[in-house]
């Protein structure tokens, strides 16, 4: 929040000291995305529980430049989490229910294209691809008897009735479980305005999609091949600059 705060500050003193720009100009601001995170092709004796609203969440930088008025590239840097809650169907008697949480730094790239509606404002239409590293994850499995956990740096049984027989182990298990690195289909659909002649916003519609499985080794078997599937709310605050505003353009006097 106070990270916010800063570059929201910022942003607003730079407007008030800044001469008018095009679309054209570098711009360069933050965006926060709340979104539905859903896991496609699960097993199929699994179902899902009621999810956090939203169950996952991403903030990052972001950095535009458009070629012309209409088309344009995006990039920038993100770090989201989400997380979703299985139990299993037949309601055995362990009443077994199992929870996991990824984290990620995420690197999209996008082509944009912007449509004006009226003054200082455009419709905005974004696709291309994203990178997904994992940072670190924790999965539980809960029955009635124990829980197991396992994540990035540890792994834990916990037997309920018999804790002499608990277990944990150390390591580095990123790459055990999980894939450490997605590749996917990112794209959106928006509404980009003008708040003052250096600020701008964007409010998008956002959707991605994971080509990559990211589970390598399944808990448990006949687990199909699992795409992440993530669709949200993207909001965005930048602020528009030049390259070639360092340059004095009036003539020299002698």
């Amino acid at each position: 929040m106070k990270t916010l705060k800063f570059f929201t500050i910022f942003f607003l003193l730079c407007a008030y000291s800044a001469s008018a720009q095009e679309l054209t100009n570098w711009q360069v601001g933050i965006n926060a995305n709340p979104f539905l995170f859903y896991k496609l092709n699960t097993v199929s004796y699994f179902d899902r529980e009621k999810q956090d609203f939203p169950n996952g969440f991403g903030f990052g930088i972001t950095i535009e430049k458009n070629w012309n008025e209409r088309w344009g590239f995006k990039t920038g840097f993100e770090s989201t989490s989400q997380n979703e809650k299985y139990f299993v169907k037949d309601n055995s008697e362990d009443n077994t229910r199992f929870s996991t949480c990824f984290k990620y730094y995420k690197i999209p790239l996008t082509v944009q294209y912007y449509i004006p509606i009226k003054h200082n404002l455009y419709f905005t239409l974004n696709q291309g691809v994203q990178v997904s590293i994992l940072k670190s994850f924790k999965s539980v499995i809960l029955t009635n008897s124990q829980r197991i956990t396992y994540s990035s740096d540890y792994g834990e049984i916990i037997f309920f009735d018999t804790p002499e027989d608990n277990n944990i182990t150390y390591g580095d298990f990123n790459e055990t479980f999980y894939e450490n690195t997605l590749l996917g289909a990112i794209g959106s659909i928006g509404l980009k305005g003008f708040i003052s002649e250096r600020i701008s916003y964007s409010t998008n519609l956002r959707y991605e999609y994971d080509f990559t499985n990211p589970d390598k080794l399944p808990i448990y078997p006949n687990s199909k091949t699992v795409h992440n599937f993530r669709i949200g709310l993207e909001f965005g605050l930048q602020y528009n600059f030049s390259i070639n505003d360092r340059f004095d353009k009036r003539p020299i006097k002698i």
